[in-house]
Parts: C-alpha cells; structure tokens; sequence
C-alpha cells in the first residue's frame, strides 16, 4: 500500500498540540513509514517554511533528511502531476494549488490515499486518513 504525506502531518508530528496527538501522530507516522510513504516536493517547501520559524531552517531540513532516513520517499512534481493537478484545478479553482499537486500525486502514483484532515483532498475526491 502507497500513502502520501501532507505538510499537516509534517507539522503535527514535528510540534504536536497535546501529548495526546504526539502519541497518536507518533503511532501514524511509524506506520506510513513503515509503507511506502511518498512525500510530493511541494511539502518540503511548505514544511521548511513553517517549521523554520519555529526551529530554523538548518533543523527544518534535518527533520526531512531524519524522514527519509526512515523510508519517505521524496517525490518530485513532475509534468503528469501538474497537468494533473491543473485538471483538479479546472474543476475546483477555490483549492489551493499545493492541495492540487497532493491530491494529482495521489492519483499519479495510484495511492491509497493522504494522511491530512485538510477538507480540500475530500472535495477533491481523494481518500484521507487521519488519526
């Protein structure tokens, strides 16, 4: 089975709100990871952005590299993910266009579905699992 990561995950995992979600996003880390866990390169760029902030960016990129250690898999957004994501975007023009580029990865790399509770995957017709 193929999942796909969203920058929520990322996030969530890396600064969880309660010790509760860290065990729960621990729990689901440890099992996507345990699969093959495709990460889109848009998630990169979203993650670095965010998690610099807080850590900076040296730790952001180290927090990648320690995934991929573990068996992400980095995939790059290549011409059939964007002529994919740019039909979603055709039919759904209010999503944003990294949630595109997620769902088009999922379809693209017939995954099963993407860890995140970002409502736009659903409107886009992509499974979601969350924890």
């Amino acid at each position: 089975m193929t999942s796909v990561c969203d920058t929520r995950l990322l996030i969530t995992f890396r600064f969880p709100p309660s010790e509760e979600v860290k065990q729960k996003i621990t729990n689901l880390m440890k099992h996507e990871l345990a699969r093959r866990f495709l990460v889109p390169s848009i998630v990169l760029t979203e993650y670095v952005k965010v998690a610099s902030k807080k850590v900076g960016i040296e730790a952001a990129v180290t927090h990648i590299q320690e995934l991929e250690s573990r068996g992400a898999i980095v995939i790059d957004i290549n011409r059939q993910v964007a002529l994919e994501a740019g039909r979603l975007l055709a039919e759904h023009p209010d999503v944003p266009i990294a949630d595109a580029l997620l769902a088009a990865s999922v379809i693209v790399y017939s995954a099963d579905y993407i860890v995140t509770n970002d409502p736009h995957f659903t409107k886009l017709g992509v499974k979601t699992q969350w924890i």
